[in-house]
């Protein structure tokens, strides 16, 4: 027959000893069954008792017991239910507050006003950015045990902020390095908790979670001593307060916490209290203090201000400049995770992508090459080289280009290098673009060389290029750099035009070409006159060569009165002008010498010689107005 419960008349199974529904004892002296078949189930036990009650009575009457504390109904060693709240966060976990007063009960011996206050703690920085949240059970004197890890960068700890029984964390008791240290919350509240004191291995011991939950709590493992704390290392789900007779010894603090301290001691698992009770307990140091030797000065600290949404980009970015020489006082499991290394790449990218499309010129000199190579991240690079890029200035592109292609990235994926790479690419063809713009050809042809050693394959280079060498008239090494084809649609246009521009050189291979403006009806070409160069208006119409008297005097020919003369007849004029014999005549590699030039100045055209057939008659001629080209062939 299955046993039925004497409290709440459930049935159990047959071997059970405490109630599976309320948790009661199954069988008990003064116990009252409502099971009629249990009923006289006592009378067996009345001799034995009789005996016992006499044996005992004279030490009764001599000194009466302190009744034993009542405890609450608890499965001694119950594993942690993860399928119990977790009270790890406000937004997704109920208010431990508030689940505090559920259920009224006697527990430990008193009301249950005054178990173990539990609420919400929650820590944030200068700028009231939130560092994180937990669940924390308060002693009668305000103690709580709190990690290092969750204090680091604090300037604000406040305990059921908004609830009844709101308090802030000023000042605790801790020692420098140690994983967790006791903080006071004030005002303390002594009539709603119960009081801290030191653990008793030889008590028994009971787990509560903030909703009340309660199991007896037996330690694992051996302790070890840390400061004033006996630490036992232990997998913990949800945070719990310790108690022993009526008295708060110590807390479980969760795995999700865990971390390595600067001692090498590990967080997770039971921190018994070992020191004096709460109310002879001081505090030894404010939050300010602990700050002061635990986070201050350190890297971090250095750039957190970069999360601060009230703090421009651009200053914001600066400060990475004064956080890359700081020293590094927190590991990397240390760093809150607000501040953590994901959380800055992720806010440096976001401020840096503001100045696309804004300001790019600003952004990209916002933020120093120094603090991106320390930052080692191909996105920040990425955008970064993106502004260079969309400034187009020559001192950004630069920088990017030589910065870039000296950057080592620890850690990135195969696809993210091969982005960098094909942007650097871009951003040597923008130089080029630039040095052209400015009007520094030589600086443009030398960037076009380097692009096309360090990029083979990229075919903007490849184009350009080829234009380079037409340019410089080398015709078989342009054909070379234009004859393969290109993928990109925006390029087939570039490629058409070059190809056609090195058909129409090939054609006039062995001639000597002279450009002037497309279009023009005039030819206007320099000449070389000895060393000496002179603007000349080429006239096939002329017969002669005239020089103006302005040259004369710099190839330092003297006219005199024994100087040849020549008649000159115009429309409306008739006289005689100076015939001097130049020295060799070049123009762009045609060279004619012996030219019997007239000294004349040009109307209107002061310092420009006539180009006359008496030079052009030894050339077979093609002129092309559209395109600009005079062709010289010799005859």
């Amino acid at each position: 027959m299955r046993p039925q419960c004497p409290s709440c008349d459930s049935f159990n199974e047959p071997e059970a000893l405490h109630c599976n529904q309320c948790g009661q004892p199954m069988e008990g002296i003064g116990q009252h069954s409502k099971n009629p078949a249990g009923r006289w189930s006592w009378l067996p036990w009345t001799l034995p008792l009789g005996v016992a009650a006499w044996l005992w009575l004279p030490s009764l009457l001599e000194e009466e017991p302190e009744a034993p504390s009542v405890l609450p109904p608890a499965e001694p060693n119950r594993k942690q239910n993860p399928a119990r709240p977790r009270f790890q966060s406000p937004e997704t976990d109920p208010d431990p507050a508030l689940l505090e007063f559920d259920e009224p009960q006697e527990t430990f011996g008193v009301n249950s006003g005054s178990r173990a206050r539990w609420g919400w703690l929650q820590m944030q920085d200068p700028a009231g950015l939130s560092l994180g949240v937990s669940a924390g059970a308060i002693s009668a004197e305000g103690w709580v045990a709190l990690p290092r890890k969750d204090l680091l960068g604090a300037a604000e700890i406040v305990f059921r902020k908004g609830r009844p029984g709101s308090g802030q964390i000023r000042s605790g008791f801790y020692r420098i390095g140690d994983p967790v240290g006791l903080w006071k919350v004030e005002p303390a509240d002594s009539a709603a908790s119960l009081p801290l004191a030191a653990y008793d291995p030889e008590m028994q011991t009971w787990g509560i979670e903030p909703d009340g939950a309660t199991r007896e709590w037996l330690p694992q493992s051996g302790w070890k001593v840390v400061g004033s704390f006996l630490h036992i290392p232990e997998p913990v789900s949800t945070a719990e307060v310790l108690v022993q007779d009526g008295a708060v010894v110590g807390w479980l603090l969760p795995d999700e916490r865990s971390s390595e301290s600067a001692g090498g001691q590990g967080l997770a698992g039971a921190w018994l209290w070992n020191g004096p009770p709460g109310d002879e307990l001081s505090e030894i140091a404010t939050l300010a203090d602990f700050q002061q030797s635990e986070f201050a000065g350190g890297v971090v600290e250095g750039y957190r201000q970069i999360f601060d949404n009230d703090l421009e980009d651009l200053p914001a970015l600066s400060l990475l400049d004064i956080a890359r020489i700081r020293p590094l006082r927190l590991s990397e499991e240390e760093i809150p995770q607000i501040y953590d290394r994901d959380s800055l790449l992720v806010n440096v990218r976001d401020r840096l992508s503001n100045g696309l499309g804004r300001d790019p010129l600003n952004y990209f000199w916002g933020i120093s090459a120094d603090s991106l190579r320390w930052l080692q991240d191909p996105l920040t690079t990425r955008i970064w080289m993106a502004l260079a890029l969309e400034s187009g200035d020559i001192d950004s592109l630069r920088l990017a280009i030589d910065t870039t292609s000296d950057l080592v990235f620890a850690e990135a994926q195969p696809q993210a290098l091969k982005d960098l790479e094909d942007l650097l690419a871009e951003l040597w063809v923008a130089g080029i673009e630039a040095y052209r713009k400015a009007g520094d050809q030589e600086l443009a042809h030398q960037w076009i060389e380097q692009g096309r050693i360090r990029y083979p394959g990229n075919d903007t280079l490849r184009l350009l290029d080829g234009e380079r060498l037409l340019d410089n008239g080398e015709l078989t090494a342009a054909e070379v750099a234009l004859e393969p084809p290109v993928l990109k649609a925006d390029l087939i246009p570039f490629r058409d035009s070059l190809l056609k521009r090195l058909k129409a050189e090939r054609s006039i291979e062995g001639r000597i070409l002279v450009r002037f403006t497309p279009g023009s009806p005039v030819i206007e070409a320099t000449a070389q006159v000895g060393n000496l160069p002179v603007d000349f208006l080429v006239d096939t119409g002329a017969t002669s060569t005239t020089i103006p008297h302005s040259v004369i005097q710099q190839l330092g020919i003297t006219l005199d009165g024994r100087t040849q003369q020549r008649r000159i007849r115009t429309a409306s004029d008739e006289f005689m002008a100076p015939v001097v014999e130049l020295p060799a005549l070049n123009l762009d590699g045609a060279v004619v010498s012996g030219i019997q030039a007239t000294v004349l100045d040009l109307p209107g055209q002061p310092g420009v010689g006539l180009l006359g057939l008496d030079f052009l008659s030894n050339f077979r001629l093609d002129i092309d107005i559209e395109r600009g080209w005079l062709l010289l062939e010799p005859r």
